[in-house]
């Protein structure tokens, strides 16, 4: 886990950013991993946060690692971001495949709901083509 702080020498006109970078086990623990690190950091650099949103926070780092979890075969990695107000929540996995919103299957279990809930949030969400995987954000204003 590595965690970055500004330096206290900075100039007060340079935004402050706070991140947090986490290799993630590829097994079933990756979730609860990544929602235990996610709470920490929440607290540690955004205490003011209501504990609605934070609940809200914590539960798109689950869909989005279980998705990584669940169809990127390998390690993940889980990094969070917080600058001039917005909280960028990325996963990075090993698999090319570009996630498409679908609908949720409620009565099969399969998922599709993690984007959706994401978007009801007020998530802006994207995805970065890497040589070796992609990187899948949601990124949310502090309001």
């Amino acid at each position: 886990m590595t965690l970055t702080t500004p330096s206290p020498s900075r100039a007060p006109a340079v935004a402050t950013v706070d991140r947090l970078s986490l290799p993630l086990p590829s097994g079933p623990e990756a979730p609860s991993l990544a929602r235990r690190a996610t709470a920490g950091f929440l607290h540690r650099f955004w205490p003011s946060l209501a504990q609605s949103r934070c609940d809200d926070f914590l539960l798109i780092v689950s869909e989005l690692v279980t998705n990584a979890v669940r169809h990127a075969p390998g390690r993940s990695t889980l990094t969070l971001t917080i600058a001039s107000s917005v909280l960028d929540i990325a996963v990075t996995d090993c698999s090319c495949v570009l996630p498409a919103s679908r609908p949720p299957d409620l009565r099969d279990g399969t998922g599709g709901m993690g984007l959706h809930i994401a978007e009801d949030l007020g998530a802006r969400l994207f995805t970065e083509a890497l040589p070796d995987g992609k990187r899948v954000h949601a990124a949310f204003a502090a309001a």
